[in-house]
């Protein structure tokens, strides 16, 4: 198979990125969706391992680097306008990163609910480490659920939080986006607010805030969400990237998120946090700094008084 050839067939978008579906080649499973750029299929089709492109990272990534389960590629077949790949796979071991042989493994049911339709094959944690801190997971998911009372119960009269949450028009994606490029500009310095690391740590704050709350009007459950995965999946990274690196993937998913409608992406949630937590990590701030803040607002709150109750119990 020709490499170049078919870079060539390709229709490229203009950021060099195309959606890849992996399909295990022997029970027909679709196993994950991913991107590759040009240097990604040249070094799939080179090798025989499948290559992706990381968007969050902004770097290409071999399937199974770390686990051992290997993607070995049987073929390569286009869509019929060239601009996306479905790759025939033999998928050794499991595929997902939660443990399950199909990144696909729940139901979305009628409802909302999801329902894990298989068992896991591997324990994430023994292969890909502990897994964040407790702490720092008791964190998110106190804020998640804070922000969540104040969606589900009129305050408005008092809270800010509760009145975007129960507005009719959504203007929170668009602060994602104008947040995630504020965050750009703190790591590399070129918009600051005091020193850098509190430039960082303040504009850090606000994306997770508002990253939060755009999960919550499209009612991502925290379950999906795991901020507190991707903020420890950012700080312990064998390498931190270097801030230039992180401003520029930064950047991309704040385009992304200037259009979530015509662009949908359900882990843009978890992608924006792992950029904050990367962000975090470029100027020496905890992860768990990033909520402190927040969290000692929330408990100031009257109002929210009955809902930290039930969490400190």
């Amino acid at each position: 198979m020709d490499a170049a050839r078919l870079r060539d067939a390709i229709r490229w978008p203009d950021d060099g990125l195309i959606p890849v579906v992996a399909q295990d080649d022997r029970s027909g499973d679709v196993l994950m969706l991913a991107f590759m750029d040009r240097e990604a299929v040249a070094e799939t089709i080179a090798t025989g391992l499948v290559h992706y492109r990381s968007r969050s990272r902004s770097a290409r990534w071999l399937k199974g680097e770390s686990s051992g389960n290997v993607q070995r590629l049987v073929e390569v077949r286009i869509n019929c306008d060239r601009n996306s790949l479905l790759l025939r796979v033999v998928q050794h071991g499991a595929v997902c990163h939660d443990g399950f042989r199909t990144c696909y493994y729940r139901r979305l049911n009628a409802d909302g609910s999801l329902e894990t339709l298989f068992e896991r094959d591997f324990d994430p944690t023994a292969v890909y480490g502990e897994g964040p801190d407790p702490d720092l997971t008791a964190k998110t998911r106190a804020l998640f659920g804070a922000y969540a009372w104040l969606r589900d119960n009129d305050v408005e009269s008092v809270s800010g939080t509760s009145r975007r949450l129960r507005a009719s028009v959504d203007g929170v994606s668009a602060r994602v986006a104008d947040e995630l490029r504020e965050l750009a500009g703190a790591v590399t310095g070129d918009h600051l607010h005091g020193t850098l690391r509190e430039t960082v740590l303040l504009e850090g704050t606000q994306c997770l805030y508002w990253t939060t709350l755009a999960a919550l009007r499209e009612g991502e459950p925290w379950a999906a969400y795991r901020p507190d995965i991707a903020l420890w999946e950012a700080a312990s990274a064998p390498v931190a990237d270097a801030p230039e690196e992180i401003a520029i993937a930064l950047r991309a998913a704040a385009a992304a998120w200037d259009d979530p409608v015509s662009n949908p992406n359900p882990a843009r949630f978890r992608e924006a946090a792992r950029l904050v937590g990367m962000a975090a990590r470029s100027a020496a701030i905890d992860s768990g700094e990033l909520l402190d803040a927040d969290i000692a607002a929330l408990r100031s709150r009257p109002y929210l008084a009955s809902y930290f109750a039930g969490v400190d119990r």
